[in-house]
């Protein structure tokens, strides 16, 4: 059998890559621009050293050595003042593509090699390069020069000599830049070092507060359900759960429910308890259902149960997310009587929970298909319709387990029929495909159980998926109620007599219409 990981598990695995992820992209970026600005500081330090230097040297002949040699004191202060490691003038000629040393200011932090092998005089050759052709031509674009080389990382700016005189002439100054770029890797080191023990604190922390927040108290919840489901417990003691808003109004309800079936249990006799068991099943059934009419600014739901004889295990559910998003579920359970109405119970409650932590439809019903099916003794299974419609975009993100297919009543009739997963409880990590379709203003959602197309008349004929979208292409213009009317009123005219055979269950959402055409109206503008 395939591991299975808990949501604890999932959420952490997910969570952790995303924030290392978030964190490195944040310390390269960091890098860059700490690198960046050094190195325009740098390029500012050496061009002001190299336009002091041109002023200091205004309308002097470097020609004779001794001149140079007495600039060349002047330009050993400079750097020592300027904190630049050289300072130097050259001569070049292009002709001979050779460069000569005029005159040599040489700071703090110069390189031996560089002293001692450059003299006033010296020639270097083949050495004149495209930055030193730019300065000369006055150029200020490509006059900075980056050099790694034994000397080490170095830059230079090149700006030419004032004056006719000495159009040949280059002031040059170089940095070295070495010592800065290991500072900033030794910095960014311990950076990375240190965001990574706080990301792993944070994924900690995270990670504490969901298991004892979310994660222990569901398990602690489902083992009990599971429990009373399986063995009905005749000395049940109530959940005792002290935390989060949601989860102790779960263990009350919890708690509600199963001290009312111990107390209707106890209270019939051995003869009747068949009988007893399904009336406690449907009066649990009903009390999962949310209210048949629903309205806010944003959408108007109606929905209807026809319950049959025998308890069966349809279901329809709609709650508003705590972000404004509708999810609308519709729902049958396989099997009868208690076992049957409990199962629906940790269905809709595992559903609620997972929608409200923001999950999609596919991995509400991922999450949900996975936690039945591990506790299911009975191999019961659920066909299960998922919709989250967010009325600001009219967007409705959709999944399907193995239910049947829903309907959008809009200028024409719309089946959402894209690809299903099976129905849940049986098999784990089952993958369940999501779909989206745009719902328009005035555009009407019809969510129905097999009880509608399985309707049988007294020759055992079905009503059928054909008849009932031939009635559903008639009901454009109609509002929720005329909507499920009609099919009711179509369901008996084909039925007759004949007795009913499974619950008949039918919810409808409509898009307010002036509601949402202001909201696109905001979004439009807002774009």
């Amino acid at each position: 059998m395939k591991k299975r990981y808990s949501v604890f598990w999932s959420t952490t695995i997910i969570i952790l890559p995303v924030v290392i992820l978030a964190a490195a992209v944040v310390l390269v970026i960091s890098y860059n621009y700490v690198y960046n600005l050094t190195y325009h500081h740098s390029v500012h330090d050496i061009r002001q050293a190299a336009e002091l230097t041109d002023e200091i040297l205004e309308d002097t002949d470097l020609i004779d050595e001794k001149v140079s040699a007495v600039y060349s004191d002047t330009l050993d202060k400079l750097c020592e003042l300027l904190e630049i490691p050289y300072i130097y003038v050259v001569e070049i000629n292009e002709a001979e593509n050779t460069l000569k040393y005029l005159a040599i200011g040489i700071g703090e932090g110069a390189s031996k090699e560089f002293i001692d092998s450059r003299d006033i005089g010296y020639v270097v050759k083949e050495n004149i390069n495209e930055h030193q052709i730019a300065a000369l031509n006055g150029r200020d674009d490509n006059n900075v020069e980056h050099i790694v080389n034994n000397f080490g990382d170095t830059m230079v700016y090149y700006l030419k000599r004032t004056g006719d005189s000495y159009k040949n002439q280059l002031v040059c100054a170089e940095i070295n830049i070495t010592d800065y770029t290991q500072k900033i890797q030794r910095d960014f080191n311990f950076m990375a070092f240190a965001t990574l023990l706080f990301v792993l604190f944070v994924v900690l922390l995270f990670a504490t507060v969901f298991h004892f927040k979310v994660s222990k108290p569901a398990k602690a919840i489902s083992r009990k359900m599971s429990g009373f489901v399986r063995e009905h417990e005749k000395h049940f003691e109530p959940l005792r759960f002290k935390g989060s808003r949601e989860f102790s109004e779960m263990t009350e309800a919890f708690n509600t429910m199963a001290e009312d079936i111990d107390r209707y249990l106890k209270s019939i006799s051995e003869l009747n308890r068949q009988k007893a068991e399904l009336s406690i099943a449907r009066d649990i059934q009903i009390g999962l259902l949310e209210p048949a009419d629903f309205e806010n600014e944003a959408v108007v739901i109606k929905a209807y149960m026809l319950p049959a004889k025998d308890v069966g295990g349809d279901l329809y559910d709609y709650q508003t997310l705590s972000d404004g998003r509708l999810c609308v579920v519709i729902a049958d359970v396989s099997g009868k009587g208690v076992s049957a109405a409990l199962f629906m119970s940790r269905a809709v409650t595992l559903i609620n929970q997972y929608a409200e932590e923001g999950l999609s439809p596919g991995k509400i019903l991922f999450e949900y298909n996975n936690h039945l099916a591990a506790r299911n003794p009975n191999m019961m299974f659920i066909t299960t319709f998922v919709g989250i419609l967010d009325p600001k975009t009219g967007f409705l993100v959709y999944s399907n387990a193995g239910h049947n297919d829903p309907y959008i009543i809009s200028d024409k009739l719309i089946k959402l029929d894209g690809e299903h997963g099976v129905a849940a409880g049986v098999f784990n990590d089952i993958g369940y495909p999501e779909h989206t379709v745009k719902m328009d203003p005035g555009d009407l959602l019809f969510l129905f159980t097999d009880g509608v197309t399985e309707a049988k008349n007294s020759r055992e004929e079905m009503f059928g998926d054909d008849a009932l979208e031939q009635e559903l292409r008639n009901l454009k213009n109609a509002d929720n109620d005329e909507v499920i009317s009609h099919v009711l009123k179509k369901l008996k005219e084909f039925t007759g007599d004949a007795e009913q055979a499974d619950d008949i269950t039918m919810l409808t959402l409509r898009v307010n219409s002036r509601f949402n055409k202001e909201l696109h109206l905001e979004a439009k503008t807002e774009t």
